[in-house]
């Protein structure tokens, strides 16, 4: 069976059809979607059936919100995580704690984790955390994002991603950035930060781009880039990681 969806703008339903249809007939047929973004990845991963997508309102998190999800993928399984839409941390309505949200997964497949970049605006102050444990043959690819508001002064957003391989200890770093913090301050101080940490095939060797740099780490790497503009910043990091060990 052969099917082609005419050209139409973006938003006009075109992926949300073939998902649907998927879903339909998967089970008589062998589908195969053909896309034309040749951009991103956004069409390709809306499609995969591995791939889930975390769902909440663009109000938030708020000041004292404290989330933590749980992943757990078994030997064999693969999964991908995406956010539908980039968060907004926003100042609690009265001074007190700040948003928290803590991922923590245990890998013995593969675990592809690329939520949205968080947005922190002026005044809230967010953490974020990650903390993931690789059993053999496990692999992991986890990306993190954040930028502040135009026309505004910063939020501050301390970021701890922890990664361990059979206990043995990978990545623990601490970015802290905004008001208060060292990496808030002129010259170093930029509107937006990315990293990505992958484990699990073969490491990398020492790679540099505007404003961006990849170290390597055993049986794979890590990288992060900040700018002054997210989308530059993205692109910076892009260059340094495509392809680079990361499963298909």
């Amino acid at each position: 069976m052969e099917a082609t969806f005419p050209d139409g703008p973006v938003g006009s339903g075109r992926t949300a059809l073939a998902a649907a249809l998927y879903r339909t007939l998967g089970g008589e047929y062998d589908l195969v979607v053909v896309t034309n973004d040749v951009y991103t990845t956004e069409d390709a991963d809306f499609l995969r059936p591995d791939t889930v997508h975390l769902v909440a309102t663009t109000l938030g998190p708020l000041g004292g919100d404290d989330v933590t999800v749980r992943l757990v993928v078994a030997a064999g399984a693969r999964l991908g995580v995406r956010a539908v839409a980039a968060a907004v941390a926003l100042p609690p309505r009265a001074a007190g704690a700040p948003s928290v949200q803590r991922v923590r997964a245990t890998v013995a497949g593969q675990l592809d984790l690329a939520p949205e970049p968080t947005v922190v605006a002026s005044g809230a102050h967010h953490v974020a955390e990650l903390a993931a444990g690789l059993v053999t043959d496990g692999v992991l690819t986890a990306a993190e994002g954040a930028a502040r508001r135009g026309g505004e002064e910063p939020g501050r957003r301390i970021g701890t991603p922890r990664v361990a391989s059979e206990d043995r200890p990978l990545v623990h770093t601490t970015v802290d950035l905004g008001p208060g913090a060292p990496a808030g301050l002129p010259p170093v101080a930029r509107r937006a930060y990315a990293s990505t940490v992958h484990v699990g095939s073969q490491e990398q060797p020492v790679a540099t781009g505007e404003d961006a740099v990849r170290l390597p780490l055993p049986g794979g790497w890590t990288a992060t880039a900040r700018g002054t503009e997210l989308h530059r910043v993205t692109g910076a990091l892009a260059a340094l990681t495509a392809c680079q060990g990361i499963p298909a």
